[in-house]
């Protein structure tokens, strides 16, 4: 009975062992095709310019973020311009667009659930050093490709699934899920338009409806555009 134990345990193992070396070998696969770890960890700042599009309408949007401090979005619509600001322990909304007059701070949940997304480096990378958890999923058919699926459960408590297409291993879909304000949300991004900055670091330039003209790594960026204008 106890060497019967004892194989169950042994197998079971070495089932689990070979699982996470595979999710890893996974990991390392999408990150060296990123850019690989070293080009990573250089990125301090991002700036992106381009335009969404809606209905045949497009206006500009732009995006700046520092790592792992802050992060802005400017979205310009019939002379207006909204904006949402996140940083380390604040947040705003700005929606000039449905009569909003001044900018609405954001809740404490949501500021920590957006945390993420400002790791310029992608959790991905050193996930364990950074608190994540990683666990590779059954693959899933994405768009006629049958991706792989790693869920991620992040510090912060948000869950994102990334489906990664095991040709490339570029990550072409992402779905966050998470809780605030009592309430659970799920978000999902399709990435398209791949190519490589100067720097040779890979990026969707394409993000459901908004594509970037450009990605600038590392430019100044004005410590004012993270606070709410009043």
């Amino acid at each position: 009975m106890k060497k019967i134990i004892f194989s169950a345990l042994l197998l079971l193992f070495v089932t689990t062992s070979f699982s996470q070396q595979k999710k890893d070998n996974i990991i390392a696969k999408v990150i060296e095709t990123m850019g690989g770890k070293e080009k990573l960890i250089t990125i301090k700042t991002i700036k992106k310019m381009g335009f969404g599009e809606s209905q045949g309408v497009k206006y500009p949007v732009n995006y700046y973020a520092v790592h792992n401090i802050s992060e802005r979005s400017d979205f310009s619509f019939n002379g207006l311009t909204g904006y949402q600001i996140i940083t380390k322990d604040s947040g705003f909304n700005f929606s000039p667009f449905n009569g909003m007059a001044a900018a609405e701070r954001m809740t404490d949940e949501d500021v920590k659930m957006a945390a993420d997304d400002y790791d310029l480096e992608s959790p991905l990378l050193n996930y364990e050093a950074k608190g994540h958890k990683m666990e590779l999923m059954e693959n899933e058919d994405i768009d006629g490709v049958d991706a792989i699926q790693i869920r991620a459960t992040l510090k912060n408590g948000k869950t994102i699934f990334y489906f990664i297409d095991p040709d490339t291993y570029f990550i072409i879909r992402t779905t966050a899920k998470g809780e605030s304000n009592g309430q659970e949300f799920t978000s999902t991004s399709n990435y398209y338009n791949f190519k490589k900055t100067k720097e040779g670091i890979l990026y969707a330039f394409t993000i459901d409806d908004v594509t970037y003209d450009s990605i600038e790594l590392n430019g100044p960026i004005d410590d004012k555009l993270f606070s709410a204008k009043k």
